[in-house]
C-alpha cells in the first residue's frame, strides 16, 4: 500500500499543473498564515497584506521557479515579470480588502480568504502566460 501511494504521488508530480497546484497550496498557507498571524499581533491588515505578501511572493517565486516550471532561466527579466504578476494581484487585494473590511464591514480573517480566491487565479493565469512563458514542460 505505501508503495502504491508513493507511485502515485511520485507520478502525479510529473504533470506540472499538480506541482502548481501543490505550491499553490503551499504557498497559501504561508501567505495566509503570515496575514492571519500579523492580524493577530494587531497590525493593520493593508500592512499585514504587504508584508504577507512579500514573504508569499518570495516563497512562491522560489517554488515555481525551481520545482513547477522548472526553469533554468537565469534571467532578471523572469524574475520582474514574476513580481509584476505578483503586483496586479496585491493591488486587487488591496481594493478588495478595503472594500470587504472598510466598507462591507466583513470580518478581516475571512476577508482575507475571500480575496486570496480571486488573487489566486489571476496568480495562476498570469504566471502560466506570463512569468514562465519560457519554461518548457
Amino acid at each position: 500500500m505505501r508503495k502504491k501511494v508513493a507511485g502515485f504521488v511520485k507520478k502525479s508530480l510529473e504533470n506540472r499543473k499538480v506541482r502548481f497546484l501543490f505550491v499553490g497550496v503551499l504557498n497559501t498557507v504561508v501567505g495566509y498564515g503570515t496575514y492571519a498571524l500579523f492580524i493577530y499581533l494587531k497590525m493593520h491588515y493593508i500592512l499585514a497584506m504587504i508584508f504577507s505578501s512579500i514573504i508569499s511572493v518570495t516563497h512562491s517565486y522560489l517554488w515555481n521557479k525551481h520545482f513547477t516550471f522548472k526553469s533554468t532561466d537565469k534571467s532578471f527579466a523572469e524574475a520582474i515579470r514574476f513580481v509584476m504578476v505578483y503586483a496586479v494581484g496585491i493591488l486587487l487585494n488591496m481594493v478588495l480588502l478595503y472594500v470587504c473590511i472598510t466598507l462591507c464591514r466583513i470580518n478581516a480573517y475571512a476577508a482575507g480568504a475571500t480575496t486570496l480566491l480571486i488573487t489566486t487565479v489571476i496568480s495562476y493565469i498570469g504566471h502560466k502566460k506570463i512569468s514562465f512563458r519560457s519554461a518548457k514542460g
